[in-house]
This record gives structure tokens, C-alpha cells and sequence, in this order.
């Protein structure tokens, strides 16, 4: 039975409907064992054949820094043309067919509204007759800046700088849209994604700057040297896939999947540049289950989740091998992924990528995979960067006058005796 709060969660696989997630190549193996293992060398493989080949198409792809993501098209229902967030595949979806829909479904994130605006008066303008897909919001009319580089807009984290005949069609273009995902299917709730979508039948309107999410391998070297490295690394991840791998997936697996510790714990490694062990997991999920037992009010309860806790670590303990071989195996994939990604850097797409003042790369790219998409980043890099921009958005911050807020009533708590608390049946079970 799959936990009900697993179940809630929006990280849907492409394949089998919306593209709500994106899972680094390097973490299959976290979330799927020995079957994820197989993905993850399959797509770095892919990727470095098609590095390799000089080619262009959809099977690699650049990720763009834009916001929000963008739902658009006609409704293969009705016809009518739409355009809507993520949203748009909830169970109760957020569909905007005029301006009153968006003051509706979303009048209260004026910002977010006013992109939407935007894109329905003017995505109609390139959108084929029939057909659903999915992009990226880059910028709309007033978000561009004329500077000495060219001319640059900023959607989130990074700022894009076009130069030439590029710059010259965005600075009349009233809104921008990097498009990477069709959707197929007879009605809006039984769509299915798919990341090689028909930019073809787009149509060319001065209005729209529209870019195809493509790359072309053509523009980058991929030395020998590189290449040898590239193979080192999987032969060494191989090579602790096939003598540990039966023992070591079983063995994790308690903490594997989205979300779960490992998830988590490979996340904050990214942020605190710390090598994974099993010491820095116990750490991990000691702090996890501190700040819990902090909340909560009883003896009885505290004792209940330290038990919890204590067996968490006591099992980490005793297949600290396991662990720390799911760790080195990890480290090899990131590792031929860092070559592949190092080598994608060299062609930024025909846009200059700057955080503040300071250039960077692309924010990383996708692989598609039969029918899936894998992510190609600079975890740490691309951390650093977040980094940046909340560290300007507080310099930013600090320049602004306060906002003088209205006083509203005071809400009345009502105080809730249920607690919840995590069953640890495998844990019992193992120990």
C-alpha cells in the first residue's frame, strides 16, 4: 500500500501524465535502486553519445531559468485557447480561457496574473490551431532592460543578455516563452507529457519571442580527455553496482525514495559542500527528528520519537558499508554527469547568462530518455547562485521602506490533541 502522504505528493513521472518533477541524473539510483542504477547510466550515456553525434534535437535540451512555468493551447474539447499554470492539471484544475478567469483563479498574486494577462492576449498569436504545451515565462513587455552587454531580461535567478539581430527581435517582442513539452491526449485530464514537442507549427509573430528548448551540440568540443574521464567515473560506479549492488539496494532501502532522508540528506550535502557518509546521515536525520520532538508537549510523545530516532540510527550503524558504497557509487555518477555538464557550458544557447554582475552558465540541461526527462545540473553551482539572489533580495530589501500593514482581527486557535507520529514497522522489523 502506498503511504497516503507519498500518494499526495505532486512529483508525477512524466511518462504516466503531467511534468510536475525533474529527478537528477545522478539520484535515480537513491529513489529506484538497481532499476534507477540502470536509468542513470543509461541517460548519462545517451547524452554523452549525443554530445558526441554534433546534433540538435529535443533528446537534449537547456533548462532556462524562467517563471512560471506556462500551460497553453486550445482545449482538444472545446477549441477554445487557453493558457493556465501547473495548475491546469490539478484535480481542480485552474483553466483561464479570458481575463475574467485570470482575476478569478489568480487576481489575488497580482504578479502572476499580470504574466498570464500577458500570455493569453498574446500567445494565441504563435500557438498552432490545435494542441496543448508547456513553457517557460521568460519575460513580458516592460521587463526588459537596454544595457552596454545588449539586452537582458531576468525571469528569476539568472539574467539573460541577447546581442544582434536577437536582441533586436526581443526588444519589440511584448512577451518571451521558451517552449519544451507537448501534451497528448483527448481531454485536458487525460494528458500525457512529452518532451520532443512540434515547435513546426508554430507561426512567427513580432509580438512573440519563442524559443524551442533544443540544443545544439555542434557548438561544443567534447576532448578525448574528457571523454576518458566520462568512462572512468562509470566504470568506478559500475563497478560498485555489480559487487555490492543485491546486498546495498535492499539495505537502504528504508531510507530511499523521493523526499526521504537520503533525498533530503544528498540536498543539504549540495548546500554544506559536505562529502555524504553515513555519519553526516545520522546527523541529518538526528536534526530532523530534534526539531520534531522540539514541538512536541508530552514525555510520552518525546520518548516515542526519540525511540524512533534511535533505531534510525542504530540501523544506519549496522549497514554503514551499505551505505557509505550507495554514497561512493553516487559520487562516481556526479562525477561523469560534472564532465558532461562542463562540456554542455561552452555554448550558452545565444544568451549570456550573469547572476548580478558576476557571468555563469546555463542553469543546466535535460535529457529525455524514453519519454522521460533527466537533469543535467551543477547542483553546487546552481545552490551558490540561489544563494546570490536571496542575499540580493535582502540587500534589496533593505533599501525599501517598511510596508505600514493594516490590523486585522485576531484569529481565534483552537488547540487540536491529535498528534501524528511516523510507524517505523521496517525499522523493528530489521533491527
Amino acid at each position: 500500500m502506498i503511504p497516503f502522504r507519498v500518494f499526495l505528493k505532486e512529483e508525477t513521472d512524466p511518462s504516466e501524465g503531467k511534468l510536475k518533477h525533474i529527478t537528477h541524473a545522478e539520484d535515480h539510483p537513491l529513489f529506484d535502486g538497481a532499476k534507477g542504477f540502470k536509468k542513470s547510466m543509461d541517460v548519462l550515456r545517451q547524452a554523452s553519445n549525443h554530445i558526441k553525434s554534433g546534433g540538435n534535437s529535443s533528446a537534449l535540451t537547456m533548462k532556462y531559468d524562467g517563471s512560471p512555468a506556462m500551460v497553453f493551447g486550445h482545449d482538444p474539447e472545446s477549441g477554445k485557447f487557453f493558457v493556465a499554470t501547473k495548475s491546469a492539471f490539478n484535480v481542480s484544475p485552474k483553466i483561464n480561457y479570458t481575463h475574467e478567469d485570470i482575476e478569478k483563479n489568480h487576481g489575488k498574486v497580482p504578479g502572476l496574473a499580470n504574466h498570464l494577462h500577458q500570455a493569453l492576449n498574446h500567445l494565441k498569436k504563435i500557438a498552432p490551431k490545435t494542441g496543448v504545451y508547456q513553457g517557460d515565462y521568460m519575460f513580458g513587455e516592460n521587463d526588459k532592460q537596454q544595457n552596454k552587454r545588449g539586452i537582458s531580461f531576468k525571469p528569476n535567478t539568472i539574467t539573460y543578455t541577447a546581442k544582434g539581430d536577437e536582441a533586436e527581435k526581443i526588444a519589440n517582442a511584448k512577451m518571451g516563452v521558451v517552449v519544451h513539452t507537448q501534451y497528448h491526449g483527448d481531454t485536458l485530464g487525460n494528458m500525457k507529457a512529452d518532451p520532443h514537442p512540434d515547435t513546426h507549427n508554430f507561426t512567427q509573430h513580432p509580438d512573440v519571442w519563442m524559443k524551442p528548448a533544443t540544443y545544439d551540440t555542434r557548438h561544443v568540443h567534447y576532448s578525448g580527455e574528457d571523454q576518458k574521464k566520462f568512462e572512468e567515473h562509470l566504470a568506478k560506479a559500475q563497478a560498485i553496482h555489480d559487487k555490492y549492488g543485491k546486498e546495498m539496494y535492499t539495505a537502504v532501502k528504508p531510507h530511499s525514495g523521493p523526499g526521504n532522508y537520503l533525498d533530503t540528506y544528498m540536498n543539504e550535502t549540495v548546500r554544506t559542500g559536505e562529502k555524504p557518509n553515513h555519519e553526516g546521515l545520522k546527523n541529518h536525520i538526528t536534526k530532523k527528528y530534534q526539531d520534531k520532538i522540539a514541538k512536541l508537549k508530552t514525555p510520552a510523545a518525546q520518548g516515542r520519537y526519540q525511540a524512533e530516532l534511535k533505531n534510525h540510527l542504530n540501523y544506519i550503524e549496522k549497514n554503514k558499508n551499505h551505505y557509505n558504497n550507495l554514497f561512493k557509487m553516487h559520487h562516481h555518477l556526479q562525477e561523469a554527469k560534472g564532465v558532461l555538464v562542463n562540456t554542455l557550458n561552452q555554448h550558452e544557447g545565444g544568451l549570456e547568462h550573469h547572476v548580478g554582475s558576476e557571468r555563469t552558465d546555463p542553469e543546466g540541461f535535460v535529457v529525455n530518455h524514453n519519454g522521460t526527462p533527466t537533469k543535467l545540473v551543477n547542483r553546487a553551482e546552481f545552490s551558490r547562485l540561489n544563494f546570490l539572489k536571496q542575499k540580493q533580495k535582502q540587500e534589496d530589501s533593505n533599501t525599501k521602506e517598511p510596508e505600514v500593514k493594516k490590523e486585522e482581527p485576531k484569529k481565534i486557535k483552537v488547540k487540536s490533541n491529535k498528534k501524528k507520529l511516523e510507524g517505523l514497522e521496517w525499522i523493528h522489523q530489521k533491527t
